[in-house]
């Protein structure tokens, strides 16, 4: 990515932040642009139509063809002029860090509506104003790139300023934290759909008392859908020096046939290596975690399939391209499987004849999720596999007579 502070040398120093490995550099003081052909607020730089980004300015629009601006004229330098924004982009170079944004965005004399999205994520719902009304949103980031992307669509989408403010770092907290990042295999399922349950609400009585889990997991996500959704970028803001961070994907991340989730092999390392790097530069540990397998019998081997192979196979190279800790879930389970056989593997999976559950009134047959049981015994692979990493958290993990 283009280089940090690119021509916001005087506001950037060269101050080491305490817990964050890769950001050599913090913003020093808030960035203020007053956007428009007009007047210019005390404190800020003017932004106009005709800023295009270039690495030296270190900020602008990424295509003017799609802005243009308005002054109406008035004594409020801020609101009485505008950029309009049609489906383009505004980038700012900035260190990796959480910020604070706060936007203000309308016209005295016409409508606007308005869409942001930061990051891919939006932050901004669309939203209308009529003449004389001002949206003045603010939202948090965790910034991982070292660029800003704002995207603002809407038919009338007329900014006024933008302020970006830098959050402190956090520090350690008294007992880490290991938050979970995952699918429908991982996340902790509400009491009226028992029994079904994911590894991570089953994982913590692995463990000691001083460890606490987050879990964040949710169905139907892959590592493309977990971060657009604003999902990792939550676990970011609140992840401290200390803490860790458990990430599995693959299972949706595999789904072709469903292009808002399908993340190819390759980008799904791409997309691997953002969850990593967003971690370490906020000074937490993260560890990989291979997708869980699948019950998926091979009656002539007598054994069970590996799920996704293509995606374990690429969640391996990045665990060995970042140094960072793996447990190869997908070979533990599957290990586990074949020890119970074909019939021996059915309570660890849903499947639950009718009239037993009121969330199945049905019955249920399914080869990927779990009950209650197989939930608990796949979080004893993951708890065994990190002891296995020998990193600080393991020595969290009970001894196995304890378990």
């Amino acid at each position: 990515m283009i280089g940090l502070c690119a021509g916001f040398s005087l506001l950037c120093a060269t101050i080491l932040i305490p817990g964050q490995a890769l950001a050599e550099r913090q913003l020093a003081a808030p960035l203020r642009f007053d956007f428009g052909p007009g007047n210019v607020a005390d404190g800020y730089t003017q932004v106009t139509a005709k800023d295009v980004y270039t690495p030296e300015r270190g900020y602008g629009f990424t295509d003017l063809s799609k802005v243009d601006e308005e002054d109406r004229g008035g004594s409020d330098a801020i609101r009485s002029d505008f950029v309009r924004v049609q489906g383009s982009s505004f980038v700012v170079n900035l260190p990796p860090a959480d910020y604070t944004l706060s936007l203000i965005a309308g016209d005295t004399a016409g409508n606007t509506d308005i869409t942001v999205k930061a990051e891919s994520i939006v932050k901004v719902e669309p939203t209308t104003k009529t003449a004389g009304q001002f949206v003045e949103a603010g939202f948090e980031l965790a910034l991982i790139d070292g660029q800003l992307e704002l995207y603002f669509s809407g038919n009338e989408a007329k900014i006024n300023a933008l302020v970006i403010t830098p959050k402190d770092a956090r520090t350690a907290g008294e007992r880490p934290s290991v938050y979970l990042a995952g699918d429908s295999t991982v996340q902790t399922y509400k009491s009226t759909m028992k029994p079904q349950a994911g590894w991570g609400q089953m994982i913590a009585p692995f463990f000691t008392d001083e460890p606490i889990f987050v879990n964040r997991s949710i169905g139907g996500r892959s590592t493309k859908t977990f971060l657009v959704q604003g999902r990792l970028d939550d676990i970011l803001r609140n992840i401290r020096p200390g803490d860790y961070l458990l990430i599995q994907f693959g299972h949706n991340d595999a789904a072709i046939n469903n292009q808002e989730r399908y993340v190819s092999p390759a980008d799904y390392k791409v997309y691997l290596k953002t969850y990593i790097q967003g971690a370490v530069q906020r000074g937490a540990t993260p560890v990989l975690i291979t997708p869980v397998g699948r019950r998926d019998y091979d009656a002539a081997s007598a054994s069970f399939r590996i799920s996704f192979p293509e995606y374990v196979q690429a969640m391996k190279e990045t665990a060995s391209e970042t140094n960072v800790g793996l447990v190869d879930l997908s070979r533990l389970s599957v290990a586990y499987y074949d020890t119970l056989g074909l019939e021996g593997t059915l309570p660890l999976f849903l499947h639950v004849e009718p009239g037993v559950y009121p969330a199945f009134p049905d019955g249920v047959k399914d080869d990927t999720h779990f009950q209650e049981y197989g939930a608990e015994q796949i979080a004893r692979l993951v708890a065994q596999g990190i002891r296995e990493l020998n990193i600080p958290l393991s020595s969290y993990v009970q001894a196995e007579d304890s378990q």
